[in-house]
């Protein structure tokens, strides 16, 4: 049996791009635990658990198809995938808004990791915004290519602490699962939103909406169809079942953990004294793997040659102004900016389904659906990683 490469799905561009989606989706909410608290575990298991099928299945079908129409559509900048899903009058809404939006949520990042380094070792906000907004801007200077081969490799990492303390979590306290049904009633846990169903579509909501652009610059490292949906199938099923260790990990404990700033910090505390100070290095990174693309997601609108001078200027003088607005508390920004990006993504995912069905029957009449007036990228080369290099395999 032979098998040519470019039919191949190879494993290391699956990684690496799982590891990007990771690392993007991966902020101070799912570090922290505030994310699992109020989306899913503040519902209890049977909640938790619907809501979570849901957010798999939203994660999946998008990242997924994202991925391959980004592949054949070969857009120069990712940001016109707006239009592409969504037609020229909202999809021009999408393409404006959404950078403008990744610049704000830059902003909350930088606020985040002031507040983070403030809170937990008591330093003055101001160290860690800088400390940020200097290491996030270094990294997207280094273009798309610099940015995923650093981020692709810390966000596997941070996944693996965070399910480590989740899991801590769950052992440490199995009955408490079963026992929060009767716990819940009697505390007032924040929840995310009235009910677990609408939790479960409101949670994809900014994930989606960051990753849309993002995974469309992504697509040109993948060779085939079936390479770039087996990579965004590989991301999406990560990161919910990683959050769905954390959900089961605080709602075993949630009679102490659901008045936390930081929940995830209070187990990791149990472990060993010195487990929260390790865990607050964990959530810092995790902040800097979402600002890093945020930063970069938002320039490119406005310059899609990552590596030019012109691109390095417009990154300089956004993370000065992110700096500036990161002086607003941090509760404040995310209170005002997320609830709003929630519900505009499940406008775009509706757009994007939309356009699947489209491109069915459009196939059906011999129609190419990705012949589009873009501005986009030569046809890809073949590039194949050195195990990768023979065109045919006997199996």
């Amino acid at each position: 049996m032979t098998q040519t490469a470019s039919k191949r799905v190879r494993a290391g561009t699956v990684i690496t791009l799982m590891g990007a989606i990771l690392a993007y989706l991966i902020g101070s909410g799912f570090a922290t635990g505030q994310e699992a608290l109020q989306y899913f575990a503040s519902f209890g298991a049977p909640g938790a658990a619907g809501a979570l099928v849901i957010s798999f299945c939203l994660y999946s079908y998008v990242t997924a198809v994202v991925l391959r129409d980004g592949r054949n559509l070969r857009l120069k900048s990712g940001n016109a995938i707006f239009e592409y899903y969504c037609g020229k009058y909202i999809g021009k809404f999408f393409g404006v808004f959404a950078p403008l939006f990744f610049f704000c949520l830059f902003a909350v990042m930088l606020s985040g990791a002031g507040a983070a380094l403030n809170e937990h070792l008591g330093w003055n906000s101001q160290v860690g915004i800088l400390a940020m907004a200097v290491g996030v801007l270094l990294t997207v200077m280094m273009g798309l290519d610099g940015l995923v081969g650093i981020v692709s490799k810390l966000g596997p990492v941070i996944v693996v602490l965070c399910l480590v303390v989740g899991i801590i979590g769950i052992a440490r306290s199995p009955q408490g699962i079963t026992a929060s049904a009767d716990t819940l009633p009697t505390i007032d846990v924040l929840q995310a939103a009235p009910n677990w169903a609408v939790s479960g579509f409101n949670y994809p909501g900014l994930g989606i909406l960051m990753l849309v652009p993002f995974l469309a610059s992504l697509s040109t490292r993948v060779r085939n169809d079936r390479e770039a949906v087996t990579a965004g199938l590989a991301g999406a099923m990560t990161f919910v079942a990683a959050v769905a260790v954390v959900a089961f990990g605080l709602l075993a404990n949630i009679g102490d953990v659901y008045d936390k700033q930081i929940p995830m910090l209070w187990i990791a505390n149990q472990i060993f004294s010195g487990a929260g100070s390790i865990f607050s290095v964990v959530l810092f990174a995790g902040i800097y793997t979402t600002a890093v693309p945020l930063l970069w997601t938002a320039i490119n609108r406005i310059e899609t040659n990552d590596r030019s001078n012109r691109a390095k200027l417009f990154a300089l003088i956004a993370t000065v102004a992110a700096v500036l607005l990161a002086q607003v508390p941090f509760a404040e920004l995310v209170n005002v900016l997320y609830p709003v990006a929630g519900y505009l993504a499940l406008v775009l995912v509706g757009c994007i389904v939309i356009r699947q069905i489209r491109n069915i029957r459009a196939r059906k009449r011999g129609t190419d659906v990705y012949a589009v007036a873009f501005e986009r990228l030569p046809e890809e080369k073949a590039a194949t990683a050195p195990q990768d290099v023979q065109d045919v395999q006997a199996g």
